[in-house]
């Protein structure tokens, strides 16, 4: 009886020694993750418009027919930690009366990377050489009719520190050239530390601390801010964020600096129907290609309504003042030599005739005014524009 319950303890003692090495075998081995899918993207769009065109050139007056043909050319991959999506488009408007030629160059790039159950990582990077400096993506860097140069690109890092807490570290850059003879690029480097604490399912509060570095003519200045942040989901598809602290900036060498306040707030929605967007704030911007910092008055909204799954409706607006740092005259109210400001407004129907196939219709006029320290000979930069545009999705 001895030697059998000695023979059936060795063998409990075998059975249990191999089930915790495959346990441990499986906790320390990496995640296998799906295939990866990866799905090219081919996207052309034709347009005619009227345009006021800036670059028509000194003494112009008036409009004139245009053709435009943006072709598009990405890749998307996805699996289930993975989703990319990057592409590179041009820009050709070809104008009728004058019969000049222009070529404008975009891309992007958008990285979210699940690297484990508590840790992410994302990226997003676009780049533009544009004729046009109006239809950048960053109100006020219009300052001339010269081609220009703009790059922005994120990289955060966020870790899950506990079932309520993430911390997040991230850095941006933003570049700016003005592509005239004698300008120099501008440059913004901002890391950043914030972390965020969910109170409940809706609310989450945070704290952040943003640094920021500002690069223009050989001149280095700097700035310190500390910012709280309110995040709420007033509804599943709405979400309100307030964003709101002092931010110390430091001029060069010989300048006055000074504070600045820094606000934001922003109203998103996304819904099967109706999308939403509005954002109002002050802030420190760099990266203009005319001066090291700026302070910057904003607002924005942008609305799109889906009738069907063929007729939708969209619109925007958009609202910007800029002046010199520090703070002195940092309030949308009053004006002085130094401030610049612009608007943009636009309108437009779709409908799609299928998945590939879509038609558009739309009218836009962009105004800037007051430019006082533009880097060329344009102190009006208002036009208007109508176009009509067919939107072929080959792939």
């Amino acid at each position: 009886m001895d030697g059998g319950w000695r023979r059936r303890g060795r063998t409990t003692v075998k059975g249990d020694w191999k089930k915790w090495l495959l346990t441990g075998l499986m906790l320390t081995a990496p995640a296998v993750p799906a295939a990866t899918v990866w799905e090219p993207r081919l996207r052309i769009a034709a347009e005619e418009r009227y345009d006021d065109d800036l670059r028509l050139g000194a003494g112009a007056t008036g409009g004139q027919l245009m053709t435009k043909l943006s072709p598009r050319l990405g890749v998307e991959g996805r699996d289930e930690r993975l989703n990319l999506n990057g592409y590179y488009g041009a820009d050709v408007l070809m104008r009728h009366g004058s019969g000049k030629v222009t070529l404008d160059h975009r891309g992007a790039l958008e990285l979210r990377h699940l690297l484990s159950r508590r840790l992410r990582v994302d990226t997003n990077v676009r780049v533009f050489r544009v004729t046009d400096p109006t239809s950048l993506p960053r109100d006020g860097l219009a300052r001339s009719t010269s081609p220009t140069f703009f790059t922005q690109a994120r990289l955060g890092l966020t870790a899950r520190a506990s079932e309520r807490v993430d911390v997040r570290v991230g850095y941006g850059i933003e570049v700016v050239r003005i592509l005239e003879s004698g300008q120099e690029p501008g440059y913004a480097h901002t890391p950043s530390l914030e972390v965020m604490y969910r109170t409940t399912r809706r609310l989450t509060l945070g704290v952040e601390y943003r640094y920021q570095g500002f690069y223009y003519d050989n001149s280095l200045s700097q700035a310190h801010g500390v910012a709280g942040t309110l995040r709420y989901r007033l509804t599943r598809p709405t979400t309100l964020i307030v964003r709101g602290g002092p931010v110390r900036y430091l001029a060069p060498d010989g300048q006055e600096g000074g504070w600045v306040p820094r606000v934001n707030v922003e109203l998103a929605r996304e819904g099967e129907l109706f999308d939403l967007g509005f954002a109002v704030g002050h802030d420190l911007v760099g990266a203009s290609g005319f001066a090291t910092a700026l302070w910057a008055d904003y607002a924005s909204l942008m609305l799109a309504r889906r009738f069907d799954h063929q007729f939708s409706a969209f619109g925007a607006a958009s609202f910007f003042r800029n002046g010199r740092a520090p703070s002195r005259d940092w309030t949308t109210f009053g004006s002085t030599p130094l401030v610049s400001q612009g608007y943009a407004v636009g309108a437009g129907v779709e409908y799609r005739f299928s998945r590939q196939v879509a038609a558009q219709g739309a009218v836009d006029r962009i105004a800037q005014v007051g430019v006082a320290e533009s880097a060329g000979a344009a102190g009006d930069l208002t036009r208007n524009v109508f176009a009509v545009r067919l939107i072929v999705t080959a792939w």
